[in-house]
């Protein structure tokens, strides 16, 4: 996660994203009452379902990062991804600056930590991958896997050191073996 927050302070500007999109929702439900125009309603009514989404996901990202599923009670985790409305851009560019700053904040602490959590899963998956005799056998018979796992072992240099020295040890024992 962005090292310009402490865990406390990331939680609080994505409370802070949370509360004020409840109130957005809101007001732009409020607003819709009055609306005659049946694509403006539309438009509206896209932009107070994404704006819920987004706030389910900050929830989700709170409940994770403060280990508390009791804010999900409630929550439609289930929903499928919204497109960006059309109505967007305007609801952006409509927030005071107080309110971009947070809305642009909070979204750079929510990616950081999903990153971050992909990352921590892909880490856990490949321990346990190469843990496994199976999978390592499965592995050794998928030609993209032994690229990745090469271009990964190429681009590092302890790990490439480490394998070109392995490598060589390799090669001195079977030589020492062959002399026999």
């Amino acid at each position: 996660m962005d090292t310009d927050y402490t865990i406390e302070e990331a939680v609080e500007v994505l409370r802070r994203t949370v509360d004020r999109k409840a109130v957005e929702i809101e007001e732009l439900e409020r607003k819709l009452r009055r609306y005659r125009n049946e694509e403006k309603r539309e438009q509206t009514l896209e932009l107070i379902d994404y704006l819920r989404a987004d706030r389910t996901a900050y929830i989700t990202v709170i409940a994770d990062m403060t280990e508390d599923d009791s804010l999900l009670e409630g929550l439609d985790l289930d929903d499928r991804t919204r497109d960006c409305p059309v109505k967007y851009d305007q609801y952006i560019s409509g927030l005071s600056a107080d309110d971009l700053e947070n809305e642009l904040d909070a979204d750079e602490i929510r990616a950081d930590y999903c990153d971050e959590v992909v990352e921590l899963m892909c880490q856990g998956i490949g321990e346990e991958a190469l843990d496994s005799k199976k999978m390592v056998k499965l592995l050794l018979e998928d030609p993209y896997a032994c690229s990745v796992i090469g271009e990964l072992i190429f681009y590092d240099d302890h790990l490439y050191t480490s394998f070109r020295e392995m490598m060589e040890r390799k090669m001195e024992k079977k030589r020492k073996k062959g002399k026999e």
